[in-house]
């Protein structure tokens, strides 16, 4: 797709005579029309994303059903119960909660959770209560708060305070600047603990009757 319309700019480049226009139509005419086209040097973008742009601000609580991405301000809790990514690149302050998606915060949330329904990255700040994920949560930014996931892993520069729970795996990186207490759900202890007990049962020895060898 993009190699026909490299042809066609190098065309118009070594020619000064005819249409440009025209071959231009000649040569997408050759691609299907199921096929979406976007301008070289850009980044495609879904055409299913809410966008709230920068400069803009508003004060209410949003209910998404499909991506949203923030630029602006928000005062206002932000809810999806599909499978909604929602990427915060400028200020929300309130509650985010996706059923079915992940979160990604770049900017900043204060004064609120964020509830995945897959993972959770935090690059930018997080001032509130609670992140809880049902997949992972990845920081390598600011944070202040609690920390709720199966997979939680803390970046080179991460900075912040709080408390920690994961259920699989956890790891911090060296350089990570952080004062946090960290447990292990209660779910995962209670299945270490049958898988304990399931595992000491089958090495018991079998008892032989007084009648055998």
């Amino acid at each position: 797709m993009f190699n026909k319309k490299s042809v066609y700019e190098d065309e118009i480049k070594k020619s000064s005579s005819g249409n440009p226009e025209h071959k231009k139509n000649e040569l997408t005419a050759d691609v299907p029309k199921d096929v979406s086209m976007r301008p070289l040097g850009t980044a495609q973008r879904s055409p299913s994303v809410n966008k709230i742009l920068k400069g803009s601000k508003l004060i209410g609580d949003i209910n998404v059903t499909c991506d949203l991405e923030l630029n602006g301000e928000v005062e206002g809790n932000i809810t999806s119960m599909q499978e909604s990514n929602i990427l915060i690149k400028g200020i929300c302050k309130g509650n985010i909660e996706t059923k079915e998606g992940s979160v990604d915060i770049e900017g900043k949330l204060s004064g609120g959770n964020i509830s995945a329904g897959k993972d959770v990255k935090i690059s930018g700040k997080f001032h509130g209560g609670e992140v809880k994920a049902v997949g992972k949560i990845f920081v390598d930014g600011e944070f202040n708060g609690k920390l709720d996931g199966n997979d939680i892993e803390i970046g080179p520069n991460s900075s912040g305070k709080g408390e920690i729970l994961y259920k699989e795996y956890i790891s911090i990186s060296r350089g990570a600047k952080v004062d946090v207490q960290i447990a292990q759900t209660r779910e995962a202890l209670k299945a270490m603990k049958t898988q304990a007990k399931t595992k000491a049962a089958d090495a018991k020895p079998v008892k032989k009757s007084a009648g055998g060898k």
